[in-house]
C-alpha cells in the first residue's frame, strides 16, 4: 500500500509506502499493562495514519491476565522469566509464544516496542539475580520478544517509545523505516532495484558515498548472479550501511551535490543564504528538518523533477517532520 501521488508547484512529489510496523499493544492500543493501564504516546499516535500496524502483548497472549502480578527477568545460568508472587516460571511458555508469533509474522519493516518491559524492552529491562531479590543487577537486558526479534531481524529498524522522544534518533528510525518499506514494495526485478537506487542515491550518499558505488556495482553486475543472489547481496549491503546515523559532514556534502542542480539559477543573496544554511547544519546549529525546509521550495521553483523524487528531501511524509510531543 502506498500514499497517493500529489503535485506541488506543478511537479510530482514522491509517494510513500505504508510501513508495516509491530508495536507493543500497551502503547496506546489497549489497557494491557500489568497494572491495567495503557501508555499513551503522542508521537506514535501521529505516525499511525501513515503505517500498517501489527500490535502485540506477549503477557496477554500467554494468558497472564489484566491486571497481573509483575514478572521479571532472572539471570541464572540462563535467562528466565519468573513471576515472583507465585513462583511461576513462564520462560518456556513465553519462548513458545515468541517463536510462534515471529514464525507467522508477515514481512514487516520495523518495530516500536515498550521500553523496560520483560517481554518487549530492548536492552532496557531490569535484570534480577533471583526471583526474591529487591534490587536489580547493575545492568539491563532485553525482553524475550525484543531479543528474538533483534536476532531474527538484525537489520530492521527498532525503537522504543522513550527513544522516539529524541529528535535525531527518531529521524534515523523514520528514515530507515520508510526506506525499508520502499524496498519491500519495489524489489521484484532488477529494474525496480535500479529505480530504488536512483531515488535514494543522494540520501545514501549521506551515509557512505563509497558504499553507494558498491551498491551500484552490485546492480551493474546482475548478469553474473541469479536475481535472488543479487537481491540478497544488495539488501544486506544496504541494510548494514544505513544502520549507523549519517554524519553531518556527509549529509552536507549530499545537499551540496543537490544544490548544484539549481544554484546557477539563484541570485547571489539566495545562493549565499542556502550556503549559510548548509554550513549551519554542518556545524550543528540547524537540524535536518530545517535544512530540508530551506531547500525544498527551490526544487519546486525551478521544477527540478530529479530532486523532487529524491529521498534526501522527502525521506518520509512531510507531516512527520515535526513530531515533538504535545
Amino acid at each position: 500500500m502506498a500514499s497517493p501521488p500529489h503535485l506541488r508547484g506543478g511537479i510530482d512529489i514522491r509517494t510513500f509506502p505504508y510501513p508495516v510496523v509491530v508495536i507493543s499493544k500497551c502503547l496506546g492500543f489497549e489497557h494491557c499493562r500489568y497494572d491495567g493501564q495503557m501508555v499513551y504516546c503522542d508521537i506514535i499516535d501521529k505516525i499511525l495514519p501513515l503505517t500498517e500496524v501489527i500490535t502485540v502483548c506477549p503477557e496477554c497472549e500467554i494468558e497472564l491476565g489484566i491486571p497481573r502480578d509483575p514478572i521479571r527477568l532472572v539471570d541464572g545460568r540462563t535467562m528466565k522469566l519468573i513471576q515472583p508472587s507465585t513462583g511461576r516460571d513462564i520462560t518456556e511458555k513465553m519462548q513458545f509464544f515468541v517463536k510462534d508469533f515471529l514464525d507467522h509474522l508477515p514481512e514487516v519493516d520495523g518495530f516500536i516496542l515498550k521500553s523496560k518491559s520483560p517481554s518487549c524492552g530492548s536492552r532496557t529491562a531490569k535484570v534480577f539475580a533471583s526471583p526474591d531479590t529487591q534490587e536489580p543487577l547493575h545492568r539491563h537486558g532485553s525482553g524475550f520478544l525484543a531479543k528474538e526479534a533483534t536476532d531474527r531481524f538484525p537489520n530492521l529498524p527498532s525503537i522504543d517509545e522513550t527513544a522516539l522522544m529524541d529528535p535525531e534518533t527518531r529521524e534515523q528510525f523514520l528514515t530507515r523505516l520508510f526506506m525499508q518499506a520502499d524496498l519491500r514494495m519495489h524489489h521484484s526485478s532488477i529494474q525496480e532495484l535500479m529505480d530504488f537506487q536512483a531515488r535514494n542515491k543522494l540520501l545514501l550518499m549521506a551515509y557512505d558515498q563509497c558504499k553507494v558505488k558498491t551498491l551500484g556495482r552490485i546492480l551493474a553486475d546482475h548478469k553474473n548472479r541469479t536475481f535472488d543472489e543479487n537481491m540478497a547481496v544488495y539488501v544486506n549491503t544496504l541494510q548494514e550501511m544505513i544502520k549507523e546515523k549519517p554524519s553531518r559532514a556527509n549529509t552536507t556534502n549530499a545537499f551540496m551535490h543537490a544544490f548544484g542542480y539549481f544554484s546557477k539559477d539563484l541570485g547571489s543573496d539566495k545562493k549565499q543564504y542556502l550556503l549559510n544554511c548548509m554550513e549551519a547544519y554542518r556545524k550543528g546549529d540547524l537540524n535536518i528538518q530545517e535544512l530540508r525546509k530551506a531547500i525544498r521550495p527551490w526544487i519546486l521553483e525551478f521544477r527540478v523533477d530529479y530532486l523532487a523524487d529524491q529521498t534526501l528531501f522527502y525521506p518520509y511524509p512531510e507531516n512527520l517532520d515535526h513530531l515533538d510531543p504535545e
